[in-house]
């Protein structure tokens, strides 16, 4: 419990270094829709990649005082469908701090975009976290290497060219889950989520304190409450284990769903 209470007071006090994500319009990206297929299935009340893919849902982590959060759950989405997608064959956790340090088209610790994130998975990937494992926990950034820290080649991991998509409609990103694996989103992040500590969040007060990437790993209802079940990046002992739920629709946390593919 203190140590809960302890990873809850630190965010609360470094609210603006634990979130990071510019939210922007992505109209225009191409929209995957599940509508029609789903004319013919019913999809499940609840679900969760976590015991689907137990081998491939990566373990939670810490972006800590860096406002990373992009580099984060980008990363991590995609190692989840590497594990999903090769069944099991490329199972590597990969490296938020290659995204932070050398992708120009965001600004590392000072956050990132959904779309230019996704953008440069595709033309120039990342690394493994054992090649560079995360180091801007401070809020420093170091400079782009070209070598893995121990000085070995870096083999580059990428999202598969033109498969980066957007879904918008409830059924599509939950049919999108179970078939490929957790996506990214992003949402409005107020003061009164700096204190959630379980349950099923909903925003009822405070300001807003700015924007924030996350993996959606599943969904599920209780007492008539639809939620999402997310992966947060502020380490293991914050929220439900490093997990929170929302409720579906809360803080446009179904507006922002975005997911490329694994290119095996």
């Amino acid at each position: 419990f203190l140590i809960a209470l302890l990873a809850m007071t630190m965010v609360a006090c470094n609210q603006k270094y634990y979130l990071g994500l510019h939210l922007t319009n992505l109209d225009h990206l191409p929209v995957k829709s599940y509508k029609s297929f789903l004319r013919l299935v019913t999809l499940p009340e609840s679900f969760d990649s976590r015991n689907q893919w137990p081998a491939c849902v990566h373990a939670i982590r810490n972006q800590q005082q860096c406002g990373s959060c992009w580099a984060f759950a980008g990363s991590e989405v995609l190692s989840d469908r590497f594990c999903i997608a090769s069944n099991g064959a490329v199972n590597v956790v990969l490296s938020p701090q290659y995204m932070v340090s050398c992708d120009t088209r965001n600004y590392g610790c000072n956050g990132g975009y959904l779309d230019r994130e996704w953008y440069s998975l595709e033309e120039e990937g990342t690394v493994s976290d054992a090649c560079w494992p995360y180091a801007s926990g401070s809020g420093s950034v170091p400079s782009c290497r070209s070598s893995c820290v121990d000085g070995s080649a870096m083999k580059k991991y990428k999202s598969k060219a033109n498969s980066l998509s957007k879904m918008y409609d409830v059924e599509s990103i939950k049919m999108e889950i179970m078939a490929n694996g957790p996506v990214e989103t992003g949402f409005t992040v107020y003061a009164d989520f700096m204190s959630y500590t379980g349950g099923i969040y909903e925003h009822t007060w405070g300001q807003q304190e700015g924007g924030h990437a996350v993996k959606i790993v599943g969904w599920g209802v209780e007492n008539g409450v639809h939620y999402w079940t997310i992966a947060n990046s502020w380490g293991p002992y914050w929220g439900e284990n490093g997990f929170f739920r929302i409720k579906q629709g809360n803080c446009n946390v179904d507006q922002f769903v975005v997911a490329g593919e694994a290119a095996l």
